[in-house]
């Protein structure tokens, strides 16, 4: 029962704190997952604007160029095939150097800004001993797209210019557009804008990014113009593209790249025509449901430690009354009548311990007067037995006298008075129930004795008595009953006589006494019968008298049964014509020779 309570204590608790912890982690998980999609979208969508931003103002600083005539005379001064410029005049660089750096003031972002004549003159901003004067565009591929283009802005992925005469450390982002006459529209030259990547930096960081998410701008030619990846990642672009992911994904949804699984979110700026891709890692995302989970799983494990010391007392608490009880009942079983129960409480336990004590009252006392009553009726039983042997003993025995002395008129008359005076004491005098075995043997020889004057030398007595049993304490009166039944149930009308044996042996803790004689015997069923008889005898009837002189069996087993129980036993063994044998068997209660028996 503790067992099944403390079980019952813990999955209560158990069963609407796992209920609870996995609704909340799933709720929480869901939750923060959505909020995370939606903060990322918010996020991507802001990149965009702010690119846009940047990208419209370069845009219009492409412009600026078309409405300064200095400019535009300046560029029609050096028209020319591509590659056949070959100086300009300083005054002209100088003017366009005024120009170029003004427009890059306070402005960060702008690596330079680069006008170039169809001939391949470059004014630039920046220093000139860090830029070629004369440049032919023809050998860098890039710029053949600005050339294809028919005077709209070009955004030119990042790429390392020639034009610069010492080691680019960086690639470059430009802005670029095809320069036309207004008016004529015919074509003076280019204008280029290289825009610094930590722009994009700068732009993200201002941002609240994920740090562990990676980021990308790509173009609709899904080139990339720019990626950052995490501290500890490496770049996802070229796996995306290998796949051709970019153009199979939506606009936000769970993508594998490799092993992990990443949350996708892309956003396509209509004006621009750039996409921001933000790439999250969905172990990142839910990270703090891991540490929800994890601190989940720790209360549930302090919650169990508690609630099990809890039910483990409130268990024995509740228990302890009924253990007792039950070790009061087992003593109760095994015959131990006097253990109380201290009720502790006022409850169904406490109702049930004095319960249990009015019930071990009750029982004690009616156990000590059946006890009583049954030993005073035991007595009874024997003191009847006794009183019913003796009478017949000395009837048959005066009537063995009167024969002699009215027949014979022998001198053995004396010797039988004497024996007969012997066995008048042994059965007065001695009132106690178990006496040492020699002083049975003795009343049996008087007894024998007085038989052998009767029958003559047609009986026979022969004794076996194992020495080691002479002391050993048998009930009174047990041998002669069984001496006295082989006479007169199996010698007693043979002419020839018999003879009669008398052993006592003990074997291991068990005493064996036999009685046997050669004398008619008996059949197998008549045993049969006898032993039937004698075993549903009823203890009132063992006290009726047998048919005849017989005495019969039933007497002595009687009083085995009364005395020993089931630790003594009679056994009945012959057959017709051979005799018949009568054992007791006794089981000693004590070690020595002198034990109880």
């Amino acid at each position: 029962m503790r067992k099944k309570l403390l079980l019952l204590f813990i999955v209560l608790i158990l069963l609407p704190l796992s209920l609870q912890g996995i609704v909340t982690y799933r709720h929480f998980s869901t939750t923060m997952d959505q909020k995370t999609e939606r903060f990322t979208i918010d996020i991507v969508r802001q990149i965009n604007t702010n690119l846009d931003r940047l990208l419209k103002d370069l845009e219009r600083l492409s412009l600026m160029p078309l409405y300064d005539q200095m400019v535009l005379t300046i560029l029609g001064k050096y028209n020319g095939p591509m590659g056949s410029g070959a100086w300009a005049l300083s005054d002209d660089y100088l003017k366009m150097k005024l120009y170029t750096s003004g427009h890059t003031y306070n402005r960060p972002e702008i690596r330079g800004i680069h006008l170039i004549s169809n001939s391949g003159i470059l004014f630039t901003s920046e220093d000139p001993m860090t830029i070629e004067s004369v440049w032919d565009s023809r050998q860098d591929d890039w710029f053949k797209e600005l050339e294809q283009s028919d005077g709209d802005w070009k955004l030119i992925p990042p790429h390392e210019p020639s034009y610069f005469s010492g080691r680019i450390i960086e690639s470059y982002i430009s802005v670029a557009r095809v320069l036309r006459e207004p008016h004529t529209l015919s074509r003076l030259g280019y204008i280029i804008i290289d825009v610094k990547m930590d722009a994009f930096r700068q732009m993200m960081s201002n941002l609240n990014v994920e740090q562990e998410a990676s980021l990308m701008i790509v173009d609709q030619q899904q080139r990339l113009l720019f990626e950052r990846t995490p501290e500890e990642g490496g770049a996802t672009y070229e796996e995306l593209l290998s796949h051709s992911e970019l153009m199979k994904y939506e606009n936000n949804e769970k993508v594998m790249l490799g092993n992990a699984s990443y949350l996708y979110v892309q956003h396509h700026s209509g004006y621009s025509g750039l996409s921001v891709i933000s790439l999250t890692p969905i172990s990142v995302i839910q990270k703090e449901s891991r540490e929800i989970m994890t601190f989940t799983l720790w209360l549930a494990v302090l919650c169990v430690a508690v609630v099990t010391l809890l039910a483990v007392f409130l268990s024995y608490r509740i228990t302890r009354p009924l253990i007792v009880l039950k070790q009061n009942m087992v003593r109760a079983e095994q015959g131990d009548f006097n253990k109380r129960i201290t009720p502790i409480s006022n409850d169904e336990f406490g109702q049930l311990g004095r319960g249990f004590n009015k019930m071990m009252d009750e029982i004690n006392r009616l156990f000590n007067e059946v006890f009583i009553l049954g030993i005073r009726e035991k007595e009874a039983e024997l003191s009847a037995l006794q009183s019913q042997i003796n009478p017949h003993f000395i009837y048959n025995t005066l009537e063995s006298i009167n024969m002699m002395a009215v027949q014979q008129k022998h001198a053995d008359v004396s010797d039988m008075v004497t024996a007969l005076g012997k066995l008048l004491r042994y059965t007065i005098d001695k009132i106690d129930r178990l006496i040492p075995l020699e002083d049975e043997i003795a009343f049996l020889a008087s007894y024998v004795r007085i038989q052998q004057v009767r029958y003559g030398g047609r009986l026979r007595v022969e004794y076996d008595i194992d020495e080691d049993v002479a002391a050993c304490l048998i009930p009174k009166l047990i041998l002669q009953p069984l001496v006295e039944n082989a006479l007169y149930h199996g010698i007693d009308g043979k002419a020839e006589g018999g003879e009669i044996w008398i052993s006592a042996l003990r074997f291991e803790d068990e005493l064996f006494l036999t009685v046997r004689d050669n004398g008619k015997g008996m059949s197998e069923d008549e045993i049969a019968a006898l032993h039937h008889s004698m075993q549903r005898q009823t203890t009132s009837q063992s006290l009726q008298r047998n048919d005849g002189d017989e005495l019969g069996l039933n007497n002595i087993y009687q009083r085995i049964l009364l005395i020993y129980g089931d630790k003594g036993s009679l056994t009945i063994d012959g057959s017709p014509g051979q005799g018949l044998a009568v054992t007791i068997t006794i089981r000693m209660q004590g070690t020595g020779v002198e034990g109880h028996v």
